[in-house]
């Protein structure tokens, strides 16, 4: 008797796998990705119209020099602030936000957010040829680097 139930148990679990694959899975195209999605490693990521990442690094340092001191040797530290770049290639004001902080103080980061705020346009990321919304990440380094900053001359 014992022999017998334990082979009906023994056919039950190897008879399991067929009877819970009554569902078919469809693969995933990548034309049934929700758009509101937010992408962080789409095929193509966004880039800043003017000048590429030296250009963003230019005018985020540049734009931080007038509100944040350009150089005091007691704060050293850096930072990684995250934002959304839209389909249309403008940054989402909503989305910014202090991702990691390694000893920077509180109006550092916000002289940071601010210059992100007041970042011109991107080329969209985009995901199958078509422009997607994409998480960015920017590392910000204090004190702020000099040869970073664009001058008027």
């Amino acid at each position: 008797m014992k022999s017998i139930s334990f082979c009906l148990i023994l056919l039950c679990f190897a008879l399991l796998p067929l009877s819970c694959n009554t569902n078919k899975h469809t693969p995933v195209s990548d034309t049934d990705v929700i758009k509101s999605e937010i992408f962080s490693d789409p095929y193509q990521m966004p880039y800043y119209l003017n000048g590429g990442d030296a250009g963003l690094q230019n005018d985020l340092y540049s734009t931080m020099s007038k509100t944040a001191p350009i150089t005091q040797e007691c704060v050293q530290g850096r930072a990684v602030i995250s934002f959304a770049i839209s389909e249309d290639g403008v940054i989402d004001p909503n989305s910014i936000k202090l991702i990691r902080n390694r000893s920077v103080p509180e109006d550092y980061i916000e002289a940071a957010i601010q210059a992100i705020k007041g970042l011109g346009k991107f080329e969209p990321g985009k995901f199958n040829n078509t422009p997607k919304k994409v998480r960015y990440n920017i590392s910000i380094i204090y004190p702020i680097p000099l040869d970073r900053i664009k001058t008027n001359e």
